[in-house]
């Protein structure tokens, strides 16, 4: 779980994110004073996007990237799975996108891997954490 200075933190560069997005925003309207709504909406969803795809990867990553040290068991075979390191992915969701990294295991007996916490067996999973370093 994070520190709460990291908290304030990551909500300082989300406001940050959203104070600049608006002032984009009210810039673009007062530029196209005959914009339909449509038009208004095609231009606030992807800035929309962005700022809630920034929110998701800060919510994903808040308790650690759920690499565990040892003993990762394959809950179909019971094999130990080997530690496969932190990919990095591009997780899209219907909310936004997130540039995420989390811990991986692998069963070269079932050719499954997890992502932990998550306990269901998963090939691209999406429980991840941002590659922050």
């Amino acid at each position: 779980m994070w520190s709460q200075r990291q908290q304030e933190v990551n909500k300082e560069r989300l406001v940050a994110q959203f104070e600049a997005i608006y002032e984009e925003l009210y810039e673009w309207r007062e530029a196209h004073p005959e914009a339909s709504f449509d038009e208004i909406a095609n231009r606030v969803t992807p800035l929309r996007r962005m700022l809630i795809g920034e929110l998701l990867e800060q919510l994903a990553r808040q308790h650690g990237s759920g690499q565990v040290a040892e003993g990762m068991m394959c809950e179909v075979c019971g094999e130990a799975m080997a530690y496969k390191g932190e990919p990095k992915r591009e997780v899209e969701h219907l909310e936004g996108e997130s540039h995420l990294k989390r811990a991986y295991y692998y069963c070269a007996r079932c050719e499954g891997g997890i992502f932990p916490p998550g306990s269901a067996l998963e090939i691209g999973g999406t429980q991840l954490d941002t590659g922050d370093d």
